[in-house]
């Protein structure tokens, strides 16, 4: 009769395990993401603080020049941080004769975060 209590007993244990385990599954609670959690979260704290690449270098010709006043536009990088995409430089015409292109920037703010500054057309 004690065997058959320990059978029993053992039987409840196991299938409230079982049970508690499957609750976590269900939830999402895995061991292996818990422990990655902590690096991945880590990784793209990185990448958001990171600047955008260098520019790239253009080769531009005068005698590309569509007329005798427009103004070359060099590249930028353009996006969010961490997916930035080239734009390419081009031959453009100031919306004003005496105009001169102020390229964009990226400046870092106070929390170290990136953000850009739209190029325009000045005085």
């Amino acid at each position: 009769m004690s065997q058959l209590k320990n059978f029993s007993s053992s039987r409840s244990i196991a299938a409230r395990v079982a049970g508690g385990l499957s609750l976590f599954a269900v939830a999402g609670f895995t061991g292996p993401k818990l422990l990655a959690s902590p690096v991945l979260a880590d990784i793209s704290i990185n990448l958001e603080l990171a600047g955008p690449p260098p520019p790239r270098h253009e080769v531009f010709f005068e005698r590309d020049r569509p007329g005798p006043d427009y103004i070359w536009v060099a590249g930028f990088w353009d996006g969010a941080p961490g997916q930035y995409q080239w734009v390419a430089g081009h031959w453009d015409r100031p919306p004003h004769g005496h105009h001169h292109w102020a390229p964009p920037r990226w400046e870092k703010d106070h929390d170290g975060r990136y953000h850009q500054v739209k190029g325009e057309w000045r005085d």
